[in-house]
Formats: C-alpha cells, structure tokens, sequence
C-alpha cells in the first residue's frame, strides 16, 4: 500500500523536487501551495503523513499543523523550516508535531525520518 502524503509549501520548486522524489519511492503525494489549499484537499483519513513548511504567507504552519491534526490525531505531521531556532523547534513538538526538519536538507535524511515513523 502506497502512503499518501500532503506536501504543504509556497516554494513551488521545492514542492516538484520533493514530490518527484518521494513518488520515486512508492508515496502518493498531493501538493498545497498554502494552508488554505491544504484544509482544501485534507480530509480525516485521506493521508499518512503532511509535511509542512512552518513559514508560509497566511496561515503559519504550526497553525495548519494544529487544525489538520484536530481533525485526524492519527496523522503523522512532519514541520519544515528554512529559519531554525530553538524555539521553533520546541514549539512545533510541543504543538505536536511528529518530527523537525531544517532546510536545506538532504532528501535522504526526508526519506529516513518519514521510514522512520512509518515502522513505529
């Protein structure tokens, strides 16, 4: 079975990157330009995992986080940031994220954390 993942990012080539790749490795990607479009296509149940840039125009993504996983606690919800702090890294696992990424990472190390949660 193919684990379906909600790509939120208003970096449009880092969503096509992302995407391509992770699509080369068995995940069925659906891609959100903003947190609008994200509570748009989300539905409880639909997807695994989200993976969500924490700055975005709008809606942050510690906010989307918080609205998507109120809607489904199952979902594993992975934050990404190109502007890491201490801070923002405890208030997104405080908020309940799943894990933390810092941008610019290496698309592997996407791929093991999300390996990672999906053997737990």
């Amino acid at each position: 079975m193919s684990h379906k993942i909600l790509l939120v990012d208003d970096d449009r080539l880092l969503r096509e990157v992302m995407g391509e790749f992770l699509t080369m490795h068995g995940f069925s990607v659906e891609f959100a330009e903003s947190a609008e479009k994200a509570l748009e296509l989300f539905e409880p149940g639909k997807f695994d995992l989200a993976i969500v840039d924490l700055v975005m125009p709008g809606m942050n993504g510690l906010e989307l986080m918080q609205k998507l996983m109120a809607a489904d606690a199952e979902l594993f919800c992975l934050i990404m940031t190109g502007y890491p702090t201490i801070d923002s890294a405890y208030k997104s696992m405080v908020e309940g994220a799943s894990d933390y990424i810092i941008k610019p990472f290496q698309l592997n190390e996407l791929l093991t954390a999300l390996k990672q949660h999906l053997k737990e």
